[in-house]
């Protein structure tokens, strides 16, 4: 069994910058590429994406950057946007330089799309079958803040976030046991004038980044491992009802983080996910996943796909093999960063 995902930082940020006759030629570009990677990976199962935006003048109705995609459902989480927030700092630059009316509505943030078909549940669901489906037609995504204080409208106080969707199959088949498979979607910090020679920037932007790994290897993975562990109780105490549908007889977690993560394969953020006994499951990277200006070929690698832990979800010895054709493609010009598609076998260890 295999589970595939696409990841891209689609560089969104820069986009309303734009005057209005190219954005409407980046927008298209843009879409054109995801839909053309879609068709060359074999419509993935996950696709996660960064910077991605939502606008609309006074005379239009709100309107997405990525349009609708046949055979997908598209969900995006708006982390900072020109209503909500006071600091309108970003947003008059990108008024200014994209020439947009003062009424203009600007969000951007991070977004999943899933497969029709794929099996998704709410993060606490216990099914026993991945046929079984929950009885409202929602997405079951959960957003937990990566906060780190006020928002200035600059790249050093950005709000990020973790996506966390869950889904569940039966491996050996139906009324087997069943696997839970959790995609986290992130998009970590990075500073200004970071990579610039400047060591104390470097150290604090490390800080910050550890910081928010923290977070998602204690509060999200071992919130629910530990969970697990304890028999998945209820406040606390042992469950006195489990539903029909329901089990605790389950596979470990396979847990898969992708995004931009703002390091180097060479930084203590990069060597810590390894000690955490993930792996990085895009091994040919080129030579890099970001480039300076959009079309320009990449030097600098920050974006991507890790699962794991491996001895406990997964069996290492299977998985490595079956990931050495993973890579960045770096064909696409519509974005500075370069998206990569991974394709996991879902080896369990007995």
């Amino acid at each position: 069994m295999e589970f595939t995902i696409l990841n891209w930082n689609i560089g969104g940020a820069k986009y309303l910058q734009e005057k209005k006759g190219e954005r409407g030629q980046t927008r298209k570009q843009l879409n054109s590429e995801l839909q053309e990677l879609i068709r060359k990976y074999r419509k993935p199962y996950v696709i996660t994406l960064q910077e991605v935006l939502r606008y609309r003048t006074s005379s239009q109705s709100v309107e997405d950057i990525i349009g609708p995609i046949q055979g997908y459902k598209y969900y995006l989480f708006p982390l900072i946007d020109s209503d909500r927030l006071s600091s309108k700092a970003k947003w008059n630059k990108v008024k200014r330089l994209g020439g947009w009316p003062p009424e203009a509505f600007f969000a951007q943030g991070n977004a999943i799309l899933l497969r029709n078909d794929v099996p998704h549940f709410p993060v606490w669901d216990l099914s026993a079958s991945s046929n079984r489906r929950p009885d409202v037609e929602r997405h079951f995504i959960e957003q937990v803040n990566l906060e780190s204080g006020l928002y200035f409208g600059d790249r050093n106080t950005e709000p990020r976030a973790a996506l966390v969707a869950h889904f569940i199959y039966n491996p050996k088949g139906e009324n087997t046991k069943p696997l839970d498979v959790f995609v986290v979607n992130l998009h970590l910090t990075t500073l200004m004038l970071e990579r610039e020679g400047i060591p104390e920037i470097d150290l604090e932007a490390t800080k910050l980044r550890l910081a928010q790994l923290d977070v998602i290897f204690r509060g999200i993975v071992s919130r629910y491992n530990k969970w697990r562990h304890e028999g998945f109780p209820e406040r606390g105490k042992p469950r006195e009802k489990w539903e029909t549908w329901e089990t605790d007889k389950r596979y470990e977690p396979v847990w898969i983080l992708a995004g931009d993560l703002n390091f180097t394969p060479e930084s203590e953020e990069y060597e810590t996910i390894q000690r955490m006994n993930f792996i990085d499951v895009v091994p040919q990277k080129g030579s890099g996943t970001k480039a300076k200006g959009a079309g320009n070929p990449p030097t600098l690698t920050v974006d991507y796909i890790f699962a794991g832990p491996k001895f406990i979800s997964l069996d290492p010895f299977i998985t490595t093999p079956g990931i050495r054709s993973n890579k960045v493609d770096d064909a696409v010009q519509g974005s500075d960063h370069y998206p990569m598609y991974a394709k996991i076998p879902l080896s369990i260890p007995e």
